[in-house]
């Protein structure tokens, strides 16, 4: 699934992983930061910021949380940038450390909740106990939409959710009903999970959450259209293969590089011939001018939005 990979804050700067391989081409958007008052999170440097982000499918280890932009999409963010955004300041930025891993694909379970309370999903490979809480939530609404075909319920594992509210349309939000939905959101992101347990619709959560400032408020809706055909995910290229065209691909950078890479591209180098010169791709070469600053044609250039 396609992570969210780096981020811009507003005084320009990236962070995350630029330099990671892709297997897709990279989506982008904007994503308003607005931890729960009161959390760890709230006193993240990037509170309150309106970030630009990049996201793709990459081999990026994902994280626990998932940010809705506010163009209204969905994903989850590497584990590096989870990080990056939930720390306070002050402390120390350290990525926690990400279940073991191999080379081999591993199977999935991506659940896909709508504002209008549909449920989707796909389910890729075998399935371990790891998957088995989702799997049952997905079953367990497509039992109650069809109850005449449902055998039995689904057993879920883990804690169960709590028990649907009675319905609660129209009705005004009390002081107690606001700080237990956002008490609620910081554990919970499903708009229709929260309004099943709140008694309301999808979309008088989220509208009642923007009240709180938790989120942006929901766009407009847009003139029904079809869905976008949804690319073939394609693996790129091996590290190996990458190096017989650039030998340090994907390699880290040193200080001492990135001093000559700084000075190279003051004196009027172009990214073509510093991609020689320091043996990586034009894009390594315009992502990492970018990273530190340089100043010279090619910075000038690097810096131009490709979108």
């Amino acid at each position: 699934m396609a992570l969210i990979y780096a981020f811009q804050d507003t005084a320009g700067h990236w962070h995350g992983d630029l330099d990671t391989a892709l297997v897709a081409d990279p989506g982008h958007g904007t994503l308003t930061y607005l931890p729960v008052p009161g959390t760890p999170e709230a006193a993240s440097p990037f509170a309150g910021q309106t970030l630009n982000v990049l996201f793709a499918v990459t081999d990026l280890d994902p994280g626990p949380v998932a940010y809705q932009l506010d163009s209204g999409g969905t994903f989850t963010a590497s584990w590096h940038v989870h990080a990056l955004l939930a720390t306070p300041v002050g402390s120390s930025r350290t990525v926690p450390n990400p279940p073991d891993r191999d080379n081999t694909p591993e199977p999935y379970l991506e659940p896909v909740s709508t504002l209008a309370g549909d449920i989707e999903g796909e389910l890729c490979g075998d399935i371990d106990t790891a998957h088995l809480d989702g799997l049952a939530r997905l079953l367990g609404a497509a039992a109650r939409a069809t109850p005449a075909q449902a055998a039995a319920p689904v057993p879920a594992t883990g804690p169960e959710p709590p028990a649907p509210a009675a319905p609660r349309r129209g009705e005004p939000w009390t002081d107690e009903d606001s700080a237990h939905l956002a008490e609620r959101y910081r554990h919970e992101r499903d708009f229709a999970a929260l309004g099943r347990e709140f008694g309301r619709s999808p979309l008088a959560i989220h509208h009642q959450l923007a009240r709180l400032g938790l989120t942006p408020r929901p766009a407009p809706p847009l003139p029904a259209a079809r869905p976008a055909p949804v690319p073939k995910q394609t693996h790129g290229p091996t590290f190996e293969e990458r190096r017989k065209t650039h030998s340090r691909s994907h390699e880290g950078w040193t200080q001492a590089e990135e001093k000559q890479l700084a000075q190279r591209c003051a004196q009027g180098a172009t990214a073509e011939e510093m991609s020689r010169e320091f043996g990586r791709s034009e894009r390594a070469i315009n992502k990492r001018l970018s990273v530190i600053g340089a100043q010279g044609p090619a910075a000038d250039k690097a810096r131009t939005p490709e979108f």
